[in-house]
């Protein structure tokens, strides 16, 4: 059975003085490592546009992996990018449409910058994706059911009225989304969503709920290429 994988990332950088207690951070050199991995492994990296085709069972591959970035941080663009630029990897950011250029105020500790709009045009440019966050980064499911649509079509509109395309692509803020949740971001117009469960995409797998494998600071050489070449993504399926 074919299979793709979907990589989610957060931070490329240094943790802060503090420490990185939920793992968010890959050191840049560690990302280097994983990024020449993908190039020499003869893995082929694709926008999300075509895990939603694999998903609809429209296109497959044994060795198809996808890059998805949450949040938006400076970060990409200081760390991150110039890798994927020089393997011309496509990737897709999610961006919180509320903080673009400020902080990433729902994290209590660990205040981060996020990028501006200077830095997403040129990202725009250099031919990276960007989808939606929303646009304030909530618990989607312990929302009223106004409040649910207003963070996921005006999250959308807004990115596509700045950015002058369709923005196709979703991600659920802590990963948490439910039933009512998973039809919002259908009635909003969203081909696909990815989620934090983890395992690989299968061929008719929903397409709005989209499962990735979180590289984070504990994802050594070794997990990275279990999860990369063997079913071990797969046994963690689960939920």
């Amino acid at each position: 059975m074919s299979r793709a994988i979907v990589l989610m990332y957060h931070h490329v950088g240094s943790p802060p003085r503090g420490g990185d207690p939920l793992g968010l951070y890959v050191s840049p050199g560690m990302f280097r490592f994983q990024m020449w991995h993908l190039k020499t492994a003869g893995f082929t990296v694709v926008p999300l546009a075509e895990i939603a085709d694999f998903a609809a069972g429209r296109s497959g591959g044994k060795r198809m992996v996808s890059l998805t970035f949450d949040d938006g941080y400076q970060d990409f663009f200081d760390n991150a990018f110039p890798v994927l630029r020089k393997y011309r990897f496509p990737s897709t950011v999610f961006l919180v449409t509320d903080l673009i250029g400020r902080e990433n105020s729902w994290e209590a500790e660990d205040r981060t910058r996020l990028m501006d709009w200077d830095a997403i045009t040129e990202l725009k440019e250099e031919g990276v994706t960007f989808g939606s966050h929303t646009m304030t980064h909530p618990f989607l499911s312990r929302l009223p059911a106004d409040r649910l649509r207003a963070e996921l079509t005006g999250s959308k509109a807004y990115l596509e009225d700045r950015l002058r395309l369709p923005v196709d692509f979703f991600c659920y803020p802590y990963g948490d989304y439910d039933s009512a949740t998973v039809a919002a971001a259908k009635q909003a117009g969203y081909r696909l969503a990815v989620t934090t469960k983890r395992g690989r995409v299968r061929a008719g797998d929903d397409p709005l709920q989209v499962r990735r494998s979180f590289i984070r600071a504990q994802t050594n050489p070794f997990l990275y290429l279990l999860r990369l070449h063997s079913g071990y993504e797969d046994r963690k399926r689960g939920g």
